[in-house]
């Protein structure tokens, strides 16, 4: 067998359906095996930062691992989407292709060296220089990816190991290396009997579920815990949907990517908070101050892996394991030892959460223009199908999103690129969550400052007739640094304005249907008849910029308050 052959069999042995990538002259000895490879889809992208994108976009709704590739070329293009799946724990595959090895050295047209740029954004970078070495090197890679804390891996392959020949006698998939959590361990039982104790003495505890709580899927373990110790949770923007937000219990978002007032107080006055499944950075804790490590606060950590464990608190007791059967032990023990709780503040949660809703009354209503945020978000959510996804990056479109379209099932509803924040995120990762989910309707929220990273990836929409619904927030700033200069570094504006550009018009360029949205009394008209259209769809949205309007972000409402600036928190 070729190279290009063995490693197309061991992708189908690990169960891999779909490619996400584009040709390069480095990659032509392994399309031309894929010719014959009717099993595993290529999606042809334009650009290999969007290809990553849709691989680390589809791992996260489907449960396996993501795949993407890249010709030597552009071998340093999926960087950011590769970044993303390191640092959000999310298993992904990147194969670049490149010239033959040591090539480089010899100033080779795009040879580099691969290895020494993704070592330091992955979990592992791998070297193939022998055809026959590649089944034993690329279940390595799905191992690599999915054990302990899950992450990117890339393997680089020189183009002349696709030709080669070579008798394998190994073609086989490791055992539970094609879906991920690959393992559920369960962390030490004299922990989890500390845990407890804790949880049960506690009277203002909070839980805290960050993005591996929803890898996990431990909604149904953190529910019953809750239940049982009459617990407030909150979820970070990454664990958003690890139990419904409709649920008596849920506080919603919280922290400084969406989290509100009224969910925020619940972390100031805490007296223990259990985190799973969060690596405490700084949006999710407001840069340490939620909660704030004084007065006695006892804090619980829970995650597969320990290096985050008490790295930016205190941590009086530190649970390695998966968060499902971990929390689903701490259950069984309180159940069955009838453990009762002292928790003063379970029974404040589904006040402060009606309270939000009713502070949100005048917004829905507003027919200010540009159009408000939250009025556009709350008639999208009252049109939202039972199977869909919603994917953001940082924009408008995110925070206002995220703290404010209540999720009333548990499960990933939401996709964001918040464990690294770059733009140019949501228009290609929703491909990748179309893909994986073709029967769901997809609803992605960027901004306009992000559109100029991937809008050719538009063509990717129209050539596989994805249903996706692109939202493109038009402000015509890169809002985000507008705001931070305006609420916090309180300075003249520097490099955030650019021009006018007709993005519905782009869009229509590219075979998409698009519209231009404006008048907040046409809101549920143009997103009913989006949402309906099987097929995709740009809607251009006229929105304030956030130095107009302030969203959620707890640092920058006192800049608000002081300037009479409109906010929401």
């Amino acid at each position: 067998m070729s190279g290009a052959q063995i490693i197309l069999e061991m992708l189908r042995l690990h169960e891999v359906k779909h490619v996400f990538g584009l040709p390069g002259e480095t990659t032509l000895g392994f399309y031309r095996e894929w010719l014959k490879c009717s099993d595993i889809e290529h999606i042809l992208t334009h650009d290999e930062r969007a290809a990553a994108y849709m691989a680390e976009a589809y791992a996260k709704v489907s449960g396996r691992v993501g795949i993407s590739e890249a010709p030597s070329p552009g071998g340093s293009h999926p960087v950011p989407g590769v970044l993303e799946s390191f640092t959000g724990a999310v298993p992904t595959i990147c194969f670049t292709s490149d010239v033959p090895y040591n090539n480089d050295k010899r100033n080779m047209l795009s040879g580099f060296d691969q290895n020494r740029l993704y070592s330091a954004i992955t979990k592992e970078s791998i070297l193939i220089t022998k055809a026959k070495d590649i089944p034993f090197l690329i279940r390595r890679a799905f191992r690599v990816a999915l054990s302990g804390r899950p992450g990117a891996v890339h393997i680089r392959v020189p183009m002349d190991v696709y030709t080669e020949e070579a008798e394998v006698d190994d073609l086989y998939a490791d055992p539970c290396m094609a879906k991920w959590p690959a393992y559920r361990p369960v962390a030490d039982f004299s922990q989890i009997d500390r845990a407890v104790k804790l949880l049960a003495a506690a009277k203002r505890p909070v839980i805290v579920c960050g993005q591996g709580a929803l890898i996990s899927d431990a909604g149904d373990e953190v529910r019953a815990l809750a239940e049982e110790l009459n617990i407030p949770v909150g979820c970070t923007m990454t664990g958003k949907g690890t139990i419904s937000e409709t649920h008596p219990l849920s506080i919603r978002l919280i922290g400084a990517r969406g989290g509100t007032s009224y969910s925020n107080k619940f972390l100031e006055t805490a007296d223990l908070v259990f985190f799973i499944g969060s690596n405490t950075d700084s949006a999710g804790t407001d840069a340490w101050k939620l909660p704030k490590q004084s007065g006695g606060l006892k804090v619980i950590y829970l995650n597969i892996d320990g290096v985050d464990a008490g790295n930016n608190y205190r941590t009086d007791v530190v649970l390695l394991g998966d968060a499902k059967a971990t929390v689903g032990m701490m259950v069984e023990k309180i159940r069955a030892e009838g453990i009762k709780s002292n928790a003063e503040n379970g029974c404040e949660a589904a006040p402060a959460m009606k309270a939000l809703d009713e502070s949100l009354r005048e917004f829905v209503k507003s027919t200010q223009l540009p159009i408000h945020p939250v009025r556009f978000m709350k008639e999208l959510e009252a049109l939202l199908p039972a199977k869909s996804h919603i994917v953001v990056e940082p924009s408008v479109g995110s925070i206002f999103s995220a703290a404010y379209i209540k999720q009333r099932e548990q499960g990933r509803l939401f996709l964001s690129n918040y464990s690294n924040g770059a733009l140019g995120y949501a228009l290609p990762a929703a491909i990748g969550a179309a893909v994986a989910h073709p029967d769901h309707t997809i609803i992605a929220l960027g901004g306009d400052g992000s559109f100029h990273f991937n809008c050719g990836e538009l063509e990717t929409y129209a050539r596989l007739g994805v249903n996706v619904k692109m939202i493109v927030c038009n402000n015509n700033v890169f809002g985000w640094i507008k705001g931070e200069t305006a609420h916090v570094y309180r300075s003249d504006f520097f490099a955030t304005d650019f021009g006018v550009v007709d993005y519905a018009g782009v869009a229509r360029a590219f075979g998409v249907k698009a519209y231009k949205l404006d008048d907040p009394a046409k809101i549920t008209e143009t997103l009913k008849e989006a949402i309906e259209y099987q097929g995709p769809v740009l809607i251009e949205l006229r929105v304030p910029d956030e130095s107009q309007l302030v969203p959620p972000v707890p640092r920058w409402i006192p800049n608000a308050v002081e300037k009479d600036i409109p906010y929401c928190y």
